[in-house]
C-alpha cells in the first residue's frame, strides 16, 4: 500500500480507487476531495465508473466517496463497484436518509419565534419561521427546520427515528437530539474545496455513525431543500 491514503487507477471501465482501510473515513473523504480538486483538469467532464478497492465500505459511505468526487471534479460517477457489485449511483440515493421526505407535506408552520418555556410538538414535520429562544423546546416525529437562531432544545425524529434531520439558520445550543441519538455535536466543515466558509451559512444536523454530525447546508453531502 502507498503512503498515500488514495491512489487512483485507470481501468478499462472507469476508474479505480486504492483506498487506505487504517485511516478514519472523515480523513479518508477529505484526502478523496483533494486528490480530484488536483486533478479536475486533467480530467475534465466526464462520466465513468468507478470501483474502490483496498478497504470495504458500506452503501452510505460509497455515496459520501462520490459526492465527494462529484463536487471536487466534472466527474459523473455512473455506476459503483462496490464489493464486487456493480450498483447504478440513481438507486445509491434510495438509501440516502437526509431530506427523503416531502417537508412541506402536512408539516406543522409556526409564523414566528418560539419564545420562553414554550413547547412546540409536531405529529409529522416543523417548520419555525422565527427563532427557538432558549429554555423553549421543539419535539416533532419528523423533521424540523428552524429559519433563525436555534438556542433552546430541540427533538426531530421523536421518539425514535434517527434517520430524521434538523436544520438551523444558526445554531446556538447544545440540547440537540435526533431518535435516541444525544450528546456533543461535531462539527463537521464542508468537504467541497471549492466553496468558501459563511459564518451565517444554515447548518444541517443528522445522525452518523450514531452521532450528532452538524455541517453547512452547501457541503453536498446533504440534499438540498426545495421549495
Amino acid at each position: 500500500m502507498s503512503n498515500d491514503p488514495v491512489v487512483l487507477k485507470s481501468n478499462k471501465y472507469g476508474l479505480s480507487l486504492q483506498l487506505d482501510p487504517t485511516i478514519p473515513f472523515e480523513d479518508l473523504v477529505r484526502a478523496i476531495c483533494e486528490k480530484f480538486a488536483q486533478s479536475a483538469d486533467f480530467f475534465g467532464e466526464t462520466s465513468m465508473i468507478l470501483e474502490t478497492f483496498g478497504r470495504e465500505i458500506s452503501t452510505e459511505e460509497g455515496l459520501v466517496i462520490i459526492q465527494a468526487i462529484e463536487l471536487n471534479s466534472k466527474i459523473k460517477i455512473i455506476l459503483l463497484n462496490e464489493n464486487n457489485q456493480y450498483k447504478d449511483t440513481r438507486m445509491l440515493g434510495e438509501v440516502d436518509r437526509f431530506y427523503t421526505d416531502e417537508i412541506f407535506e402536512n408539516a406543522k408552520i409556526i409564523r414566528g419565534s418560539v419564545i420562553k418555556k414554550d413547547v412546540v410538538t409536531s405529529d409529522s414535520s416543523l417548520i419555525i419561521l422565527g427563532d427557538v429562544k432558549s429554555k423553549a423546546t421543539v419535539r416533532a416525529k419528523g423533521n424540523i427546520i428552524i429559519l433563525g437562531s436555534l438556542d433552546g432544545a430541540c427533538h426531530a425524529g421523536y421518539p425514535d427515528n434517527t434517520g430524521c434531520y434538523i436544520v438551523a439558520g444558526e445554531l446556538n445550543s447544545k440540547d440537540i437530539q435526533i431518535g435516541t441519538v444525544t450528546g456533543e455535536i461535531n462539527i463537521q466543515e464542508k468537504w467541497s474545496l471549492r466553496v468558501r466558509r459563511s459564518k451565517e451559512e444554515p447548518v444541517g444536523i443528522s445522525v452518523w455513525n450514531h452521532e450528532l454530525l452538524a455541517e453547512p447546508l452547501s457541503s453536498g453531502l446533504l440534499k438540498r431543500i426545495k421549495n
